[in-house]
């Protein structure tokens, strides 16, 4: 690229004078060129057009229609973030990335909120060391992020009905309506939830505050002592319309109780890295964490093969430890193959494995705490398994 080009995208996307339109145009181009960049031109893309990247995502309001110019826009500039090497030229600029991506979250979609985290997640994996002083602001959005799961759910009330889905989201008189946006008649456009109150980004929260904590220790008991209760009534939520058959439940609908049992999926893995280093903290709340870990894998859905793979594997981290004594009430409900793999199919098919290995470690350690009944119970199922 010649050495004039970057001064020239930083001069065009800075021109208040250009529309919306065009400067998605320009940026999308940026974007494309990405990959014919030499090593050389990264440091001098990253010192020249970082800045007007970052001025135009903090100065221009965010929009909550896919299909509007202005959000093209920002999708684009964060995708060019993305796509970005995160190697060495990310260092002299690294803190004020992240610091500009978490105030993102607390203003974005869930769309591009969802981008921020992934981006956050791989630059502290790569500068954990230079990233130490924006832990706690992170720590913090995460427990906003918990506390907001009412909202959430009950954002999920508007779905219940078809007319919900051509209701905008958003407040006619705010700047983030400033875009004409599509045409009336435009199918795939659609509103975008406000990030803060997204399943879709708490789904992408724990895996950084794990990396967080496991970098800076000294905040992570007071951290799980304030976000436990958060999370365990989280894991409580409960799914809309859970007893209806598919057919009598909208799409949006069934998307949001999708991203909701994803949600609690990755919550359930997050409270088993807190049980594996925190269990003294845990211990006070174990019946109800074994109670929730049993709600949960009955109401995972048939086909969420994945979300439900997770769930066993934290389960099984969860009795490694001594909250496992809490399982002892329970252990005839988890000897019962619709509890462990479901019905789908696929979950038959491939969950078994863990399933059995779950049992393995929970029937192993409590077994001296099983009634005669609970024993019996536990050989008609191994001999049930081994005639199937």
């Amino acid at each position: 690229m010649a050495i004039t080009n970057f001064e020239v995208y930083a001069t065009r996307l800075r021109d208040d004078k250009l529309s919306v339109k065009l400067k998605l145009t320009i940026a999308h181009e940026l974007c494309e060129s990405l990959e014919f960049f030499q090593l050389q031109d990264y440091s001098r893309f990253v010192s020249i057009l970082w800045p007007v990247i970052r001025d135009l995502l903090l100065k221009t309001p965010a929009v909550f229609m896919s299909t509007a110019p202005e959000q093209k826009l920002r999708s684009t500039l964060l995708e060019i973030i993305q796509r970005i090497p995160h190697s060495e030229v990310f260092r002299p600029i690294v803190l004020e990335v992240v610091t500009t991506l978490v105030s993102l979250v607390k203003v974005e979609n869930e769309d591009n909120a969802v981008v921020c985290l992934k981006v956050i997640y791989e630059l502290h994996r790569m500068y954990r060391q230079l990233l130490e002083s924006v832990a706690q602001p992170f720590l913090e959005l995460a427990s906003e992020i918990y506390r907001n799961a009412d909202q959430m759910l009950k954002a999920m009330d508007s779905m219940d009905t078809p007319a919900s889905l051509s209701t905008p989201n958003v407040n006619l008189m705010s700047p983030s309506a400033m875009s004409p946006g599509p045409d009336a008649g435009d199918a795939t456009s659609k509103n975008l939830n406000k990030a803060m109150s997204s399943f879709k980004v708490l789904t992408e929260v724990p895996i950084i505050v794990v990396s967080i904590i496991q970098a800076n220790r000294r905040h992570a008991e007071q951290f799980v002592t304030n976000i436990l209760p958060l999370i365990l009534h989280m894991l409580e939520l409960s799914q809309k319309g859970a007893g209806l058959q598919p057919e009598f439940t909208s799409h949006s609908l069934r998307a949001a109780n999708s991203d909701l049992i994803t949600a609690q999926s990755k919550t359930l893995s997050f409270l088993a890295f807190f049980a594996r280093g925190f269990t003294a903290l845990l211990l006070p709340s174990q019946d109800r964490i074994a109670q929730l870990t049993l709600n949960l894998l009955c109401a995972c859905p048939a086909e969420s093969t994945a979300t439900r793979k997770e769930m066993l594997i934290a389960t099984r981290h969860v009795v490694s430890t001594e909250i496992r004594k809490a399982f002892v009430p329970l252990a005839d409900r988890f000897l019962d193959m619709q509890v462990l793999v479901g019905s789908g199919l696929a979950s038959q098919c491939i969950l078994k494995p863990f399933a059995f290995s779950l049992l393995a470690d929970l029937m192993h350690h409590i077994r001296a705490e099983l009634s005669p009944q609970q024993l019996t119970l536990m050989v008609d199922f191994y001999a049930g398994c081994m005639h199937d």
